[in-house]
């Protein structure tokens, strides 16, 4: 099995829980408030450490209770931090507004996620632009183009936006011109996720139908066991990711994602 070195970055995510999503200039009252460990690197990370792969990550925290709380995070979900570094900046936050049907809306401060720079061998890289944009030594790699900027896709393998993202990127809705064009920069595969209407690489795959909680982190999940799928030389990585990212759905918390067993027992 190859290892999984996620560059990218960790964030502290304070969450809180709503009846609705509230308009521009409004206040909605919530109900529950919580602070769990997130970041989109992170998350990528946890996810595909908790589908068996081996994984190591590369990121900066803050000197602050926060960055010390990630660490620890990552440490005990079995995770080589080696390569996480501590910076004098405050670790990253996002803010988090998640509504009754699970839908979300985040806010992020970067802080130590400005920081990051790693340039060692990869076997397999998966990275995301919440940190700076460094093409990584990989011999396979994987970019999640979130938030989306403008990059070279140029010998990147695989490319996973989202919808929106994909849309940024290409000025296209469809998923159908959004991949074409995005190859034609020189991606070699693109898989764009659409939530609820399943995943689009050149055809389409029907999302699995789960009761939604929380959507923060799906995309995320999905990364991350598509990784692993990948390391592992699962035979259909895009189907692996999305149970795992429909199983994440069902769950609070960005990182409370499934176990592999929980995702091939799904699948059954």
């Amino acid at each position: 099995m190859r290892t999984i070195t996620v560059i990218g970055s960790v964030n502290m995510d304070l969450v809180a829980d709503g009846e609705r999503l509230p308009r521009e200039g409004e206040t909605v009252l919530g109900g529950r408030f919580r602070v769990v460990p997130g970041g989109k690197g992170a998350n990528q990370a946890v996810a595909a450490a908790a589908m068996g792969a081996s994984v190591r990550f590369a990121g900066c925290v803050g000197r602050d209770d926060y960055g010390r709380q990630a660490r620890e995070n990552l440490v005990r979900r079995g995770l080589d931090v080696r390569h996480l570094r501590t910076v004098r900046d405050h670790t990253g936050i996002a803010l988090i507004m998640i509504d009754r049907r699970g839908r979300n809306l985040i806010s992020v401060a970067p802080g130590a996620n400005n920081h990051v720079a790693f340039n060692r061998p990869c076997d397999i890289a998966v990275t995301q632009l919440e940190t700076p944009w460094h093409r990584p030594r990989a011999k396979f790699l994987i970019l999640n183009p979130a938030p989306a900027g403008k990059v070279s896709m140029k010998g990147v393998d695989v490319v996973i936006p989202n919808e929106i993202e994909a849309e940024q990127l290409t000025g296209h809705r469809g998923p159908e011109e959004a991949v074409r064009i995005l190859k034609r920069r020189g991606a070699g595969h693109v898989i764009i996720t659409l939530g609820e209407d399943g995943v689009y690489d050149g055809r389409r795959h029907r999302a699995f139908r789960v009761r939604a909680v929380d959507t923060v982190g799906a995309g995320d999940t999905f990364v991350g066991a598509f990784a692993a799928a990948v390391a592992m030389s699962y035979a259909e990585p895009v189907r692996f990711a999305q149970a795992a990212a429909a199983l994440k759905c069902t769950r609070p918390g960005a990182q409370n994602v499934p176990s592999r067993r929980e995702v091939e027992a799904f699948l059954r």
